[in-house]
């Protein structure tokens, strides 16, 4: 009988389908059981709304309004699809929004600093690959097509740049491994070439680290990849880095909060699937082993945890088929531990952390394609955490809107001054259990503290005369007191009157955008940030400030 080890050699790393079969023959051959580990002490998973179709191999995007906008992938009948669905965390319910222009699975989908969604490549309906690209509307719930792609790619990587270029590098054209990579532009709506990969790639990875240069580690190209290349955007050039210590492909990559990325699991030809980890040091372009998974696995998920550790999920391996176990990764002690397992075994799914700190995992397959969807909470290692923070305002009549600050990473951009030109602004710390006390005074590098209130798990900051533009704020909340613990809060943002679309500059993007929505009634939750005199409505009064600001 052959191995799963000898059925998957001479399987495309992206070959969705493939794959599955190869996994459901060796388990349906060999009479294999599954079995799932126990669940750990660290975290529950909960069921949510589940999806509207049933989907595998689609992709998963944090909208701006706090939604999740899933697209495409395969359906109940293997075929890539062109339908795609909205997630409230709200509501805990999925809705159905418009259908992509073209049918199509195993794409790249990327948020766009202008709040769109641009999805490129994959495979259509009959399993040609696509040159084509869409752009999703938030504010219209429809995709428009844009610029095609120079080159056709199916399971590329795309990471978007600070210069709010669109990167897709790699995957496969349906026949050939690719090492082109393409740059696109939302001014222009176009693509261009830009430099080529060292090695032809599929089933790599790519991280933007902090330095703003890009990494592309591992892969496929007819054997598998230790090699790993960094891109400059600069110059649109990539330049050899270290090499990984195991080749790997199909496994997950991280970036952790002091800059190294964490790479775990995967798959090769010589050892089949992998329970290994290694970190990547960018400022040494060196990797070393790390401590390894519980369990092999391959197709998993990888998301970044508010506290800085990373969840590991589901994912698939020879003895168990799709995996229900969960892992987190702490970088502190370099070890993993198991957290609380899936309710349904899942692979080929998506993840996303949701501005409360929950995190999100939706469809995949259990052997047929999956509707079902589970919200993740992590009990911050047994204690009480800061899962999220925003900076709130409210906008006249039509009511308060918050902007999500990044725990970690480029702060978020306060672009909004206060109603008549005032001074004041709130900052809402949000913890994963109730607060019942703040011993400490609460402090801020730029205005003053007026007040903190705690409300359930939430603490609110209310500051004035907050005049600094340009600045950074940091305001720090000590001795914040739960049932299970003790910790010190903070909150950065930058406060950047007029930086509507967040690119790090005031320009005429800013008020080309701000223009678009002038006199179209009480904002909303797509188009409030054009509010930026928050008096409910985008007008006259807007406009002037931000040529003010030019």
């Amino acid at each position: 009988m052959k191995t799963l080890h000898s059925l998957l050699a001479g399987l495309r790393p992206a070959s969705l389908i493939a794959r599955r079969i190869a996994v459901l023959l060796l388990l349906l051959t060999a009479g294999m059981v599954v079995v799932q580990p126990c669940a750990g002490q660290s975290g529950t998973w909960t069921a949510t709304g589940g999806l509207n179709t049933a989907r595998y191999g689609h992709t998963e995007v944090l909208l701006s309004n706090g939604k999740v906008l899933v697209a495409g992938g395969y359906g109940i009948n293997f075929l890539p699809l062109a339908s795609a669905e909205l997630y409230d965390p709200a509501t805990q319910t999925w809705t159905a929004t418009g259908n992509l222009v073209t049918a199509r699975a195993e794409h790249t989908a990327t948020l766009l600093l202008n709040g769109k969604v641009l999805v490129a490549g994959g495979w259509d309906i009959n399993f040609v690959p696509l040159t084509s690209a869409e752009l999703y509307d938030p504010a219209t719930g429809t995709w428009t097509a844009t610029g095609s792609l120079i080159t056709a790619h199916v399971a590329p990587t795309a990471t978007l740049l600070p210069n709010d270029k669109v990167l897709v590098v790699g995957g496969e054209d349906g026949g050939t491994f690719l090492a082109s990579a393409e740059l696109y532009d939302p001014a222009a709506g176009t693509w261009t070439a830009t430099g080529n990969l060292s090695s032809a790639r599929e089933g790599h990875t790519m991280n933007l680290l902090l330095n703003g240069e890009v990494l592309v580690a591992g892969g496929y190209d007819g054997a598998d990849l230790t090699s790993a290349e960094l891109y400059n955007p600069a110059t649109g050039t990539w330049t050899a880095t270290g090499s990984l210590k195991t080749m790997r492909r199909v496994h997950t990559a991280t970036l952790l909060p002091n800059g190294e990325v964490l790479v775990a699991g995967g798959y090769n030809d010589s050892i089949g699937y992998l329970a290994s980890a290694e970190l990547y040091n960018s400022a040494s372009g060196t990797w070393k082993a790390t401590g390894s998974l519980a369990i092999e696995r391959v197709d998993q998920t990888a998301t970044l945890l508010p506290d800085g550790r990373v969840l590991i999920v589901g994912g698939i391996n020879q003895f168990s088929g799709e995996l229900a176990s969960a892992e987190l990764y702490d970088s502190g002690s370099g070890s993993w531990a198991d957290t609380g397992s899936l309710i349904s075994g899942r692979a080929f799914h998506t993840a996303t952390l949701l501005p409360n700190g929950v995190v999100l995992v939706a469809g995949g397959e259990d052997g047929p394609p999956l509707a079902s969807a589970e919200l993740y909470g992590s009990d911050g290692n047994g204690g009480l955490t800061l899962v999220s923070t925003a900076s709130r305002k409210k906008h006249g009549d039509a009511g308060t809107f918050d902007i999500d600050l990044p725990l970690t990473g480029t702060p978020g951009v306060e672009c909004r001054v206060g109603n008549g030109g005032t001074f004041r602004q709130s900052i809402v710390f949000s913890f994963s259990e109730p607060v019942t006390s703040v011993s400490g005074t609460t402090t801020t590098t730029c205005g003053t503290v007026n007040s903190t209130t705690i409300s359930g798990s939430t603490v609110t900051v209310e500051l004035g005369h907050v005049s600094c533009d340009g600045s950074d704020i940091t305001v720090t909340i000590p001795s914040v007191t739960g049932a299970s613990g003790s910790v010190d809060a903070s909150a950065t943002m930058t406060l950047r009157t007029g930086d509507v679309n967040a690119d790090g500059v005031v320009n005429n993007k800013d008020l080309k955008e701000i223009k678009m929505n002038v006199g179209r009634g009480l904002v909303n939750e797509n188009n409030f940030r054009d509010d930026i005199t928050v008096d409910g409505k985008v007008n006259h009064g807007d406009t002037t400030l931000e040529k003010s600001k030019l």
